[in-house]
């Protein structure tokens, strides 16, 4: 009896703690004592039993809870397990709207998992908040350059205070001596503070210091086991550039690659080789001190700048240093275009999301019967609406799967179309982060294509629905409303993204067809470097290459041949100030240099418009001559003759004046989206310290690649350790274009993706709405109409649809165009050509889904359509 009467408190108390369990718990124990009853008890043996029975539970409170969440839970299985018994049953439903959604998840995926790599994560480095670029500004002519020249950056070390380390960098592909042969290796010259910016630590051996001056330097760890074997086997051995050796002193994790997929980083000279104010060869960056910002380093900068403003009104006069936090300098341009490729698949999402919920409401029409069945049978609104939901979660879920597939395969493909200039490439990753963008785009698919097409359907009206044909009656015209509202939006969609695939596409063409100011066709480009030491040595070397030219122009197959430093769109360049003999040297003209041997601007089919071409008579030993281009005549010669002028350029002494002895015509040099420039030409010749590194062009008559060999054999036959490598001119400007191209590519692929999806989306819509017309044109085909008159009426409901979705779509895209303006080549984002082909063509692709179900109302059989209803 005690035990009775425990148990019995413990109840009463727990009933007490948690009153809405009271109801259930006389429940229970009445079911139980009823259980007892039968099983032969009396009355009070039974309730007793019952009472011991729940009394002597472990915890009641948590057994109550389990008694009430069980059936919950159970219930929730069940609902799971007839979603997935009803997508069995239709699996043609369930395989498109997966497919669908799939792709929608799998382009954001994927194009997100670049986006995070490149621009979202911070850079890998300690404190990379801190890490800035420095820039050479002119404010008056609003131009600005990555570079500061050799002269203002030893002031900006010795008067800045605001930089807790300042390292620059200069090189690239640069030819190395290994092992007794020649190779390209991205080289970079650096000072020891370069790596204290990034606070690098190697995996072995040391870094640099500043006593190891042109004799050490360090290697990444890649390169380190593609030339040693290993890291540690690397340790002590040599490397040589230039015939100047080095040993390495450490090897730099793969994770460090700064600059961009850099092999070697040497230690600069202990002073700097160039320090002209006029010649702009390093690259800074630097580490703000801890509480510094980018105002006060500007501001210190401002100060700097001013003084030596004062100080050197020739070469500084106008001119000023600025810093970039280093992540935005790396991204560039870059990252204009994937934030637009992210708006692009988010179109593309919400498309696919519209699909889907068109499907799923043709699907609610079609169930109202059974919908309205379970409610009859009690259902409720709530769990009604729970069902439908699980439904649309397993396709998500199933979509988000898949779509994580197509996400690894797609972020692959990205970076395999994406332009070489794209930084953090090794950084793009589908990880944890990208794992939870995909989960959080299959929800918020779930929410945009699931919840309105349940929410509707839940609304059922138990009378109509249970009539027959009730589908078609208050619940269907609700769905159709619902349905071609949604299409409309599709439609909309699509066209904004046909609109701006467009615009780049006809910008990219544009692009292509622009005319660079040279031929690019059937030539050969041979990058070349020859190890030299010294001056005399790389005036031999610059003469051996004006006898080197006509050995391979004989080759059989090749036109023309000719050497430069500087190919437009090539790896190397060089820019700077020019100064007009006699005139005042304040504010100095920007000309971009390049080098040229005899018979260049023939090679290149560059026009020679006045004087002569370079000759083999403009040697080191001779007067300097130079070839100006049409661009530098306009700016410095605009009303005069410039054949007899004399001009000088910082890659010589100062007062070292080169008589103009040519003018050529305009090239777009950097790419052809660049305008042209003034161009400074000067012998390769007559400025030996880059003679020896070179790039040979060759006009062939053969294909460009079956040339290599014999040139290259040639090639070592000169010089045995010299480093060549093969690419075309062709190449080399779609290099330069990667960028727009890889814009091009993609929108316009994202762009078809949506259009058809939208098309699919009419045409379900279209199918629909025939077949709830099915009675109505059976009856007017009766009544004597003509099968063009129902075919007329399907397809004005098809142009109507189109009309709104082509109206609301152009509108929207001449807003969002101007996102785009800065990335166009030759039009505006408002260019008419485009939105007219896209508006055309969208209304005609808009018809066309439209006329299967168009043609199957004309075909209607009057009798089965009135037998039918």
């Amino acid at each position: 009896m005690r035990h009775l009467r425990r148990a019995w408190k413990r109840l009463k108390a727990a009933a007490t703690r948690e009153p809405n369990l009271t109801d259930e718990l006389e429940t229970h124990l009445q079911m139980q004592t009823e259980d007892n009853l039968r099983a032969g008890m009396s009355t009070e043996e039974a309730r007793r039993a019952a009472i011991l029975k729940f009394g002597a539970l472990e915890s009641t409170k948590e057994s109550l809870r389990d008694q009430r969440t069980l059936p919950r839970l159970e219930s929730l299985l069940k609902d799971v397990a007839y979603a997935l018994r009803v997508l069995r049953k239709n699996p043609g439903f369930a395989a498109v709207a997966i497919l669908t959604l799939a792709l929608g998840i799998g382009a954001n995926t994927a194009i997100f998992s670049v986006l995070n790599g490149v621009l979202l994560q911070p850079l890998p480095y300690a404190n990379p908040d801190r890490i800035v670029s420095l820039n050479t500004v002119w404010k008056q002519k609003g131009r600005a350059i990555p570079r500061i020249s050799g002269g203002d950056l030893l002031d900006i070390q010795s008067s800045d205070k605001t930089f807790d380390a300042v390292g620059y960098y200069m090189g690239g592909e640069v030819g190395l001596q290994i092992g007794g042969r020649g190779e390209f290796a991205r080289i970079y010259s650096v000072n020891p503070d370069l790596l204290r910016v990034f606070s690098a630590t190697p995996v072995y051996g040391r870094l640099l210091t500043a006593g190891d001056a042109d004799r050490a330097a360090v290697v990444s760890l890649p390169f380190a086991t593609r030339a040693f074997g290993s890291g540690p086997a690397a340790l002590g051995q040599s490397i040589s550039v230039d015939k100047q050796t080095y040993e390495i002193a450490g090897v730099l994790p793969a994770a460090f690659d700064f600059p961009q997929r850099t092999d070697i980083w040497l230690t600069a000279p202990a002073g700097l080789w160039n320090q002209n104010r006029s010649a702009y060869n390093y690259h800074v960056v630097s580490k703000l001190k801890p509480g510094v910002g980018t105002r006060e380093a500007d501001a210190q900068l401002d100060a700097i700048a001013a003084r030596l403003s004062a100080g050197f009104p020739d070469t500084n006069e106008g001119k000023a240093f600025s810093v970039t936090p280093l992540r935005d300098q790396l991204v560039g341009p870059v990252g204009s275009t994937l934030w637009v490729l992210m708006g692009v698949v988010s179109l593309v999402l919400l498309i696919s999301c519209a699909n889907v919920a068109n499907l799923l409401l043709a699907r609610a029409a079609g169930r109202s019967r059974e919908i309205a069945l379970r409610a009859a049978l009690g259902a409720s609104r709530w769990r009604i609406l729970r069902q439908l939901t699980i439904e649309s979660l397993i396709l998500a879920a199933a979509a988000g799967t898949l779509g994580l597939l197509f996400a690894a395969g797609g972020t692959q493909l990205l970076l395999r179309l994406a332009p070489e200039n794209l930084p953090r490439m090794t950084e793009v990753r589908v990880d944890r982060v990208v794992l939870l963008f995909a989960a959080a785009v299959s929800l918020l698919a779930t929410t945009l294509f699931g919840l309105l097409p349940a929410w509707q359907a839940s609304r059922v009206d138990l009378q109509e629905s249970l009539k027959q044909g009730g589908a078609r009656g208050l619940l269907g015209l609700q769905h159709s409303r619902l349905r071609s509202a949604l299409v409309i939006a599709e439609v909309s969609l699509s066209v904004m993204l046909a609109v701006g695939a467009a615009l780049l596409s006809r910008s990219f063409f544009a692009l292509s067809a622009v005319d660079l100011g040279f031929h690019t066709e059937d030539r050969l480009v041979m990058y070349t470097h020859i190890p030299t030491h010294g001056l005399d040595e790389t005036i031999r070397v610059a003469a051996s290459i004006n006898s080197l030219l006509p050995e391979i122009a004989a080759i059989p197959g090749v036109r023309s041949t000719a050497a430069a430093m500087g190919l437009p769109s090539g790896r190397y360049g060089s820019n700077g100030s020019y100064y007009l003999e006699n005139q005042p040297t304040a504010n100095p003209p920007h000309a971009l240099f390049g080098l040229a041997s005899p018979n260049y601007f023939a090679t290149m089919d560059i026009p020679l418009l006045r004087g002569r071409e370079f000759t083999t008579r403009d040697a080191y030993d001779q007067p300097f001559a130079a070839i100006v281009s049409q661009a530098l005549v306009r700016r410095s010669f605009p009303d005069e003759d410039p054949i007899g002028k004399r001009l000088s350029c910082g890659l010589d002494a100062p007062g070292k004046f080169m008589t103009i002895v040519g003018v050529v015509g305009d090239t777009r040099h950097d790419s052809p989206a660049s305008d042209p420039e003034p161009e400074l030409y000067m012998p390769l010749a007559q400025h030996p310290y880059y003679a020896n590194e070179f790039q040979m062009v060759i006009h062939s008559a053969l294909p460009p690649a079956s040339l290599a060999a014999p040139i290259r054999q040639r090639m070592h036959e000169l010089s045995p350790t010299a480093a060549t490598s093969f690419t075309t001119l062709d190449e080399m400007i779609a290099t330069s274009v990667a960028t727009p191209r890889f814009r091009f590519f993609f929108t316009t692929a994202f762009a078809a993706l949506a259009v058809l999806l939208a098309m699919v989306g009419v045409y379900g819509v279209m199918s629909y709405l025939t077949a709830q017309r099915t009675s109505e044109f059976g009856l007017r085909l009766a009544l004597g109409a003509k099968p063009g008159d129902l075919l007329t009426s399907v397809l004005k409901r098809a142009a109507w649809l189109a009309g709104a979705g082509l109206i609301i779509g152009g509108l929207a895209s001449l807003a969002a165009g101007r996102l785009i303006a800065t990335m166009l080549f030759g039009l505006k984002p408002t260019d008419a050509v485009s939105y007219a082909i896209v508006l055309a063509g969208m209304l005609i692709a808009t018809l066309a889904a439209a006329a299967i179900p168009a043609l199957r109302a004309a075909r209607t059989d009057p009798a089965t359509a009135l037998r039918r209803d």
